[in-house]
């Protein structure tokens, strides 16, 4: 909010300093020509004054006769040789044709006397030194003003910023898993309507996400008993006992079951109220038992173990190992030959790494993957196996653990899978 303020700070001060340049510019154009015109006329006059008053006087006299003069000037004028004065040749021009020549750095003017290597030199003018002053208090002013503004700015900006920041805060607990917040502003808020339309969304969010959790629960929860009387039906019927058909019923109806868990589980992921049972462990330890138990299941692929003997983690064992199984799982699905996993702290993240060389995913599909019942073209098909809730359940377990899950090109040719979270 601090970065808004000063934007529309800057913004307004420009638009002032550009405002008052330009009528600035203006004033000052016509003043300085008005000024110098009635100064030059006053100063051709004084000065054709004072040559008439040095007519017909030798050279050598012509301080003296200055000084001895009546003229009651407020600036001092006195008879220099041109030479005293380094001039450039514009200026010099200027004084060969009777002009008057101002130098600014000295607050002087000079008129050449005719027919004369000599130069009437008035002042300092204590005029020109003024105005000299006069602009930097110009610019101390303006100063002033663009800072006093900061004031106003302020001040309108606070109750805004007060309610902007309220309703950050406010984003952040939903976005965190609190559906029930709300954003609260009195009636005369300048952002009332932007509060009122983000507990309209909340509002909307809270109930959809409702809808999906109760629709979950209700089919997990009713498929099962029709499952429990099939299974009872089925141990009913006459027959052989490791008849195909039998095994085939069985099968389907632990597909079933499977999902019915998978669906379960994943929902309850999704229950802002899910605590984590945050607890230290031994990393390296914990993923090479899970790497061995996935191994049994397919022995003639190459596992690759973590190297290392001690790694500590922090998180909720139950749930992170429940990834590990998905991500093995899945790699192992689909791997020609080898799969390495890894498990590490690097910048206060606790990381874990599946990679295996099989086909990989193209860099479309990835952002998707991790959304429930996505099944990308070359897992479809009872060959692969799975319901395509694993990764969403990786993704449920990232949330809870405010990390993270993603999908990249892994070095063995196929996928790598990353979960990553803060220590």
């Amino acid at each position: 909010m601090r970065r808004l303020f000063i934007q529309f700070y800057l913004l307004l001060v420009t638009c002032f300093m550009v405002a008052v340049v330009m009528v600035g510019a203006v004033y000052k154009q016509a003043v300085d020509d008005v000024g110098e015109r009635y100064l030059s006329d006053l100063l051709r006059t004084t000065l054709s004054l004072i040559e008439a008053d040095l007519h017909g006087i030798p050279e050598d006299r012509w301080t003296e006769t200055l000084q001895s003069s009546n003229h009651d000037f407020t600036f001092k004028v006195t008879v220099e040789k041109q030479s005293n004065y380094l001039l450039d040749e514009e200026s010099e021009e200027a004084l060969n044709r009777g002009e008057i020549v101002m130098l600014e750095d000295k607050y002087l003017f000079l008129q050449k006397i005719e027919d004369s290597n000599y130069l009437l030199v008035a002042g300092p003018l204590r005029y020109l030194f003024f105005l000299h002053q006069l602009k930097s208090v110009d610019y101390a002013l303006l100063a002033l003003l663009g800072l006093s503004l900061a004031i106003p700015v302020f001040l309108w900006m606070q109750p805004h910023w007060k309610d902007l920041v309220t309703l950050e805060k406010t984003a952040g607990k939903l976005a965190g898993g609190d559906f029930s917040a709300r954003v609260h502003l009195p009636s005369r808020s300048g952002v009332r309507q932007v509060a009122a339309a983000f507990n309209h969304m909340a509002d909307s969010i809270a109930a959809l996400l409702a809808s999906k959790k109760a629709l979950t629960n209700a089919v997990a929860h009713e498929l099962r008993t029709p499952l429990a009387r099939l299974r009872y039906r089925l141990a009913l019927l006459e027959g052989e006992e490791d008849s195909p058909a039998k095994k085939a019923i069985e099968k389907d109806l632990d597909a079933i079951d499977s999902l019915v868990e998978e669906l379960l589980f994943h929902a309850k992921l999704d229950r802002p109220e899910a605590p984590l049972q945050l607890n230290q462990f031994n990393a390296i330890a914990w993923a090479k038992e899970r790497i061995h138990e996935q191994a049994t299941l397919a022995p003639e692929l190459n596992w690759l173990e973590p190297p290392g003997q001690e790694l500590d983690f922090l998180a909720d064992q139950y749930l992170v190992t429940r990834a590990l199984d998905n991500f093995l799982s899945n790699a192992r699905r689909y791997a020609a030959s080898t799969i390495q996993t890894t498990v590490c702290v690097e910048n206060r993240n606790c990381i874990i790494m599946v990679d295996d060389d099989g086909p990989g995913i193209p860099e479309s599909d990835r952002a998707r993957v991790f959304d429930p019942f996505i099944r990308l073209d070359e897992s479809r098909g009872r060959k692969t196996g799975g319901h395509g809730l694993g990764l969403a359940i990786v993704a449920g377990i990232a949330r809870l653990h405010h990390g993270e899950v993603l999908v990249e090109k892994s070095p063995l040719g196929g996928a790598r899978f990353i979960l990553r979270w803060p220590t």
